[in-house]
C-alpha cells in the first residue's frame, strides 16, 4: 500500500498539484481498495492492476482540477462510471459540490457507496442519463472524460450549465476536428509515467 501511495504522490507532483495530505491519500487507498473489491463483481472498470488505477483513473482524473480553478465550485461529472473524474475531484479539493451523474445502476450503487463511507459532504449522485438532466439548476461546469464528441457535449449539457459556465472534456492528440468553429482553450499534459498525452478541452457557454 505503501508504493501505492508514493506512486499517486509522486504523480500528482508531475502534474503540478500541491502536496497531497495525508488524509486525502489515505481516503485514495480505500477508493482503490474498495474499486478493486467491487470490481471482482460488479465489472467497474476493466483496468484492474493498481499501478494502472492510479495511473489511468486517479491521475488521469486529477488533470481536470488544474482546468476547473478558478472557473466555479458547483460541477456535474457526466457519465461518472466509477467516479472519474468527479470523485476524483472530490477528493482532492473537498470545497468542490460535485454531482456525480451516472445512469448505470451498479455504478451508481457503487458511488453512493464510497460518499457514505468517505463521508464526504456536497457530494450526490444522479442516476439519469444526460438527456434526462434538464430542469435542474445549472451547474458552474459539466465534465466528460471523452465520452462524448465535443459538439454533442456542448449540445447536450447547455441546458445544466450556467451561462459563462463551462464545458470540460479531455481528449486524446487528435480533436481539432471536432473543435473546428467552436471558441476554446487547450491545456495539454503528459500522463504520468507514460508517453500517453492529454488535452483538455475548456469551451465557455456562451
Amino acid at each position: 500500500m505503501q508504493k501505492n501511495a508514493e506512486l499517486l504522490e509522486k504523480g500528482a507532483a508531475l502534474i503540478g498539484l500541491p502536496p497531497l495530505a495525508q488524509e486525502t491519500v489515505d481516503k485514495f487507498m480505500f477508493y482503490l481498495s474498495e474499486l478493486k473489491r467491487w470490481n471482482r463483481t460488479h465489472n467497474l472498470t476493466a483496468v484492474r492492476e493498481d499501478r494502472e488505477i492510479i495511473i489511468k483513473h486517479f491521475l488521469d482524473s486529477a488533470i481536470y482540477l488544474k482546468a476547473i480553478e478558478g472557473r466555479g465550485s458547483n460541477i456535474a461529472d457526466i457519465g461518472s462510471g466509477a467516479g472519474f473524474p468527479g470523485l476524483v475531484l472530490k477528493l482532492l479539493d473537498p470545497a468542490l459540490s460535485v454531482t456525480l451523474v451516472e445512469p448505470a445502476w451498479k455504478k451508481a450503487v457503487f458511488l453512493r457507496h464510497m460518499i457514505r463511507e468517505m463521508g464526504l459532504e456536497r457530494a450526490a449522485v444522479v442516476e439519469k442519463k444526460l438527456e434526462d438532466l434538464h430542469g435542474m439548476a445549472p451547474f458552474d461546469a459539466a465534465l466528460t472524460r471523452a465520452l462524448f464528441k465535443a459538439g454533442d457535449f456542448i449540445r447536450q449539457a447547455a441546458g445544466i450549465v450556467k451561462k459563462g459556465g463551462f464545458f470540460i472534456l479531455s481528449k486524446g492528440p487528435s480533436y481539432a476536428s471536432e473543435l473546428a468553429g467552436i471558441k476554446h482553450e487547450v491545456l495539454r499534459f503528459k500522463l504520468p509515467f507514460t508517453e500517453a498525452e492529454r488535452s483538455v478541452i475548456i469551451i465557455i457557454n456562451e
